[in-house]
């Protein structure tokens, strides 16, 4: 799996390569995009039940790119210090076309356990990782600044033993990213319909990000819910949290 993630991105690079050698002689030349983003929030969870940090938490993700080539990871801890876990994405957007849009990108990720471990017949606790490699398709149809509709596929494979192998996650994703409320504030809602299948246990669940912000101000209040509608994945029948947003 991990040559089939190597030969996607190996892909896009030979596409864009291909796209730029099309384009005009005389070229302008695009700055390098650089952006982030701080989460943090109570509650540390994913809407993979097995991925879950269940406690309090920082989310940090990075931009970094250009001509639709971003490299974004994302890097996840307890407030507490302790790891949680880091996703090295790679993602290529194709320009939107009128009233359409399609993304894919692949990514390594490390999900970190404290876990009790036997070192010279003692008993101690050590951190260990879970490794996935995982890949993704987005295409999304753009009716307005104010409404899309995107279809989101990922499949994930664990490189352990210990890890689940096989995570095949679907989704039908409406995105309001503005709905005003006054001049100066506006609401970005993103729910989600998803069936998700961990090594053949699966389950249907429906989430919901919200976030509140303000114009042209770097800090916001986020919050997220996941329902459980029927699964046979371990997990609470309704998770949320509440964070605070910071740009830079």
């Amino acid at each position: 799996m991990s040559k089939s993630i190597l030969v996607i991105l190996i892909i896009l690079v030979c596409f864009i390569d291909l796209k730029a050698q099309k384009s005009d002689s005389v070229k302008v030349q695009e700055p390098l995009k650089a952006t982030a983003n701080i989460n943090l929030n109570n509650n540390g969870i994913s809407l993979f039940p097995n991925l879950s940090f269940g406690k309090p938490a920082a989310i940090i993700n990075l931009t970094i790119g250009k001509k639709g080539v971003f490299f974004e990871p994302e890097f996840r801890w307890g407030l507490n210090g302790k790891p949680w876990s880091y996703i090295y994405w790679m993602r290529y957007r194709i320009k939107n076309r009128e009233h359409f849009g399609f993304n894919v990108g692949a990514h390594p990720s490390y999900v970190i356990r404290e876990n009790t471990v036997t070192i010279n017949g003692a008993e101690v606790k050590r951190y260990i990782s879970q490794r996935y490699i995982a890949a993704e398709l987005f295409p999304v149809y753009i009716h307005s600044p104010k409404f899309q509709l995107g279809f989101y596929g990922l499949y994930s494979k664990g490189l352990d033993s210990y890890a689940v192998q096989n995570s095949y996650f679907v989704s039908l994703q409406p995105r309001f990213p503005h709905i005003s409320i006054n001049k100066n504030y506006y609401l970005s809602l993103f729910p989600q319909l998803f069936y998700l299948n961990l090594d053949g246990k699966q389950g249907t669940y429906v989430n919901e990000t919200l976030r509140i912000n303000k114009e042209n101000c770097p800090i916001g209040i986020s919050s997220i819910l996941t329902y459980k509608l029927r699964s046979t994945i371990p997990g609470d029948k309704v998770v949320w949290n509440v964070g605070l947003n910071i740009k830079l």
